[in-house]
């Protein structure tokens, strides 16, 4: 008699946490799990990034307006935004789910301002990327301007909250 074996491939994880459930602030900030991930990815010519970022908001904000940029720079500390996402809602129902992507090798012909003052929002509000090849490094900073409404539990704040998962990409 032959003995059934599970031929069900587990599913692989190739993603890396960059922040889980990290409050976003009203001033612009770098985010990430602190001593769990380094705040700057190291990006090798050529590679591409996408990352999934998840928002969930404690409670019912009156308002709310927030932001989540995906950074670039060539090792100087001049930081240029590749893609944002924004997020609006003011209840906890279901979590927004939004993907930021850039990078890669081939023709590029682009000219942007790269202007946007710490905590602005970007002169293409709502969800936007330039494109662009990566630079050196790579990190993920983010604020929120809400009007603080009633928590979900006793003793927390209101608070807009991102979970962040990037993969890097060799390039073909």
């Amino acid at each position: 008699m032959t003995t059934p074996v599970n031929i069900t491939p587990t599913a692989l994880t190739d993603g890396l946490v960059y922040a889980t459930a990290v409050p976003l602030t009203v001033t612009e900030a770098a985010l990430g799990d602190a001593l769990l991930t380094p705040a700057i990815i190291p990006v090798a010519e050529g590679q591409t990034i996408i990352a999934v970022v998840k928002f969930t908001i404690n409670g019912h904000a009156s308002g709310n307006n927030s932001y989540v940029f995906l950074q670039t720079d060539l090792g100087d500390g001049t930081w240029v935004d590749v893609a944002w996402c924004q997020f609006t809602k003011t209840d906890q129902s279901t979590p927004a789910v939004f993907v930021l992507g850039g990078g890669g090798l081939g023709a590029m012909n682009n000219a942007f301002a790269a202007s946007r003052g710490s905590g602005q929002v970007p002169s293409t509000q709502g969800n936007g990327s330039n494109a662009v090849p990566l630079g050196g490094r790579c990190r993920f900073t983010g604020f929120t301007n809400f009007t603080q409404g009633s928590s979900s539990l006793a003793g927390l704040t209101t608070s807009v909250l991102a979970t962040i998962t990037y993969r890097l990409q060799q390039p073909r």
